[in-house]
Formats: C-alpha cells, structure tokens, sequence
C-alpha cells in the first residue's frame, strides 16, 4: 500500500483531550477511491513511527478526511503526532484499512443497523452514518456511544441533530461511570447491557463495534445469549486482537 502525503489543514479541540483533524489527499487523488466507510488509516511520522486512527469522514467527502485523536500526554508518541499536526503542513497516511466497514449498496433492505462506539469510536460511526445518509438509506440506524462519563461525549450534538432530521436514526448516549460533576440526567449503563435492553432479537441486524477488545467482546458475547452470530459483527478488534477462547 503506497503512502500519501496529505495537507494537515486543521486541528482543533473537541472536548478537554480529543482532537478533530482535517487532512487533505493530494489532488490527484480521488477520496471516494481510497476507502470505505468504516476503514482506517496510518499517520506516520517522519522517523518512520506511526499510530492508527478510524477515518471520521465519509467516502462522498472526496480528499476531505476528518480524524478523532485522543490525546495521552504521558505518550512519547502522542506528544510527537501532535506537535507534528499543529506544527507542520503535511503527514504522510496509508488509507483505506480494515475490513469493518460497511457499504449502502451491500446492506440488506430489511436489515437494522447497530453502531456501537466507546470513546474516540465515534469517529468510525460518524463516517459509517454520513456515507449512508449520503446514499439514501432507509435502513434504521441505532448509535450506541458508550463513555465512562458525560463530558467524553465530545461531539454528542451531531447524532442529536442526526436523529433529529432522519426518522430512521435514533441515538442512545450510554454514561457507565457518572459523576456528581458531570451531573448526567441520561442513561446509566454498560454499553453491552444497554443494547440488550432495547433488543432481544438479533435476525436482520448488522452490527458495527469501535473501542476495546473487551468493550468489543462484551458486547458480543451479551447479543450470542440472545442468538446474535458474530458472523453479523464488524469490528477491527476481530483482525487485531483474536477472540480468547471460551472455558468450558
């Protein structure tokens, strides 16, 4: 896969630790060729070290991409990534990666959606959404978003507008751990107890889960009791971190 090198064209703050970034593909470079939504890419710094972000923008955005990145101060190679972004003017990026993705035109007509996110997860979801909203889709769409409290939910008023202007889409914040502070009046949960609380029937649904492996594996195991396959779950944890086998 041969690297690109994009234009870094914004970065700014979304919350008090997450980053949305805006990379620009070369101009010879078509977007909606690269990848599929769902996929991610590789940033690499010029001594050759890189990290892995979902790509947050859909294929209809052209050479426009949008990241989510968290930042961890006490990383040698986070600190670098962004000083790089908010210092230079380009990035070299390998795009179009993984196969948790999804395409309108493979999505059964009859099929339910289920994203499902933890943290900075929510930028694989924005560009699964954002493609089939662009393509028309009909399918109901539920998004899941999963944080330990309120104030990870860094851009919640983006699905709020996105259920409020489609019928078919409806969002489900899910706070695991609230605080006095954040003063959270919404759904306390696990991520995986809230989905089986809303569903008891897995036939016609199409899973996608962003976060952990044990956020990822959580979640299927709790949707199997209810006769779920993993065959109808996407997620890059499957490629990267292989299912522990079960004890008997």
């Amino acid at each position: 896969m041969n690297k690109l090198n994009c234009s870094i064209k914004n970065i700014e703050k979304l919350n008090h630790d997450v980053y949305q970034v805006k990379l620009q593909l070369p101009e010879q470079e078509q977007g909606s060729e690269q990848f599929v939504a769902g996929q991610y890419l590789d940033l690499f710094l010029p001594n050759g070290k890189s990290a892995s972000f979902s790509i947050g923008s859909a294929p209809e955005a052209d050479r426009q991409l949008e990241l989510h990145i968290r930042h961890n101060p006490h990383s040698e190679l986070s600190n670098a990534l962004l000083d790089h972004l908010q210092t230079q003017q380009q990035i070299d990026a390998e795009i179009g990666k993984g196969n948790a993705c999804i395409k309108a035109s493979e999505l059964s007509a009859d099929s339910t959606v289920i994203l499902a996110a933890a943290s900075t997860g929510f930028s694989q979801v924005k560009s699964v959404v954002e493609h089939l909203l662009a393509q028309g889709v009909q399918n109901p769409i539920h998004i899941y978003w999963g944080v330990r409290v309120a104030s990870d939910l860094y851009w919640s008023l983006l699905p709020e507008q996105w259920a409020s202007e489609h019928d078919n889409i409806v969002y489900h914040p899910v706070i695991s751990d609230p605080t006095e502070a954040c003063e959270w009046t919404g759904r306390t949960d696990l991520l995986p107890a809230a989905v089986l609380q809303d569903f008891s029937d897995f036939n016609n649904v199409t899973m996608l889960a962003s976060g952990s492996p044990d956020m990822v594996y959580a979640l299927l195991d709790a949707c199997e009791t209810k006769g779920m396959k993993e065959s109808q779950l996407l997620s890059d944890v499957l490629a990267y971190a292989p299912r522990p086998a079960k004890k008997d």
